[in-house]
């Protein structure tokens, strides 16, 4: 084996045992709104399908509870 081949067997050797030592970030909490979730006020991000992303519009002359949706933003 040649010295640069020691090298770079040294590095992967440092990068793996860094990763060991510090593992995975701790994963953070998003308070903003699910995309998931229902509509609650017109403005608010949603998703239409998995992966396509939305609004939520008031339907127009809905007098009853739920009269908000999600519309494509495409």
């Amino acid at each position: 084996m040649n010295v640069s081949g020691c090298a770079r067997s040294g590095s992967l050797a440092l990068a793996a045992v860094l990763l060991l030592l510090c593992g995975c970030p701790e994963q953070v909490q998003n308070d903003a709104p699910a995309l998931n979730a229902p509509c609650r006020e017109v403005g608010q991000r949603c998703e239409v399908s998995p992966g396509k992303l939305g609004s939520c519009v008031l339907v127009d002359g809905c007098r009853g509870a739920d009269c908000f949706v999600c519309q494509s933003q495409h």
